[in-house]
């Protein structure tokens, strides 16, 4: 999304999601199958008005790797202001660990370029001509699924998929709901995620996104899944 705004008081960061497309990569020389390409459309509501959307279209191959690819555009016109906000980002994972991320950002004219590459000891980061070495374990702000179990009772790491920044976080599991998801009514898992981000997230049976709620400089934003196509 990365796609969305992570309420960290940075204005309206749309990280993600994270974001949205994701695409799984097919093993070499060999296409993935039809199965194993899903896309998933959101609409971004800032205080109940349309505002965006973002597209997810998650792929995986038969050699485990996963590709995201990450499409969010947000407009929001008014009296007194004017925002535009757009995200093209692409994130590798194998075994739950991030192989790798390509993003480029427009926040209101702030612009970044990020890459993420896993390296035998740690995960290489650059953003915008600057590069520094981080942990490997990262989850990241497209949240476009659930952390690996084994980080979630402890403070998450967490990499800011359209500017680069270092974030941090601890994820609790707030419990079960039943929630309108595209249409049907789905039994949810709601998690909420409070340290440097502040932002409420809701995923399927899957562990995949269908909803992410914020307050962004006072204002109520939410993503949510409108449609899921495969």
């Amino acid at each position: 999304m990365a796609c969305c705004s992570h309420g960290d008081g940075r204005g309206w960061a749309w990280r993600w999601l994270l974001c949205a497309g994701l695409v799984l990569l097919a093993s070499a020389g060999a296409p993935a199958r039809a199965a194993d390409v899903e896309t998933r459309d959101f609409t971004v509501l800032i205080s109940g008005k349309v505002a965006g959307e973002v597209h997810m279209t998650i792929q995986r191959s038969d050699d485990g790797l996963t590709e995201m690819r990450c499409d969010t555009d947000i407009k929001i016109t008014s009296l007194v202001r004017k925002y535009l906000y757009t995200y093209r980002g692409r994130e590798v994972w194998k075994d739950r660990r991030l192989l790798r991320l390509d993003s480029t950002c427009n926040d209101e004219g702030k612009r970044y370029i990020v890459s993420a590459i896993a390296e035998a000891n740690g995960l290489r980061v650059h953003v915008n001509n600057h590069e520094r070495l981080i942990r490997p374990e990262v989850w990241l702000t497209s949240y476009w699924c659930l952390p690996d179990p084994r980080l979630r009772g402890e403070l998450l790491a967490i990499l800011d998929a359209d500017t680069g920044r270092d974030l941090d976080g601890r994820l609790q599991f707030i419990g079960s709901e039943q929630r309108g998801v595209a249409g049907r009514a789905v039994t949810v898992n709601h998690f909420r995620l409070t340290g440097k981000v502040d932002v409420d997230l809701w995923y399927d049976g899957d562990e995949r996104l269908v909803r992410q709620e914020w307050v962004e400089e006072g204002h109520r934003a939410l993503l949510e899944l409108a449609r899921v196509r495969r």
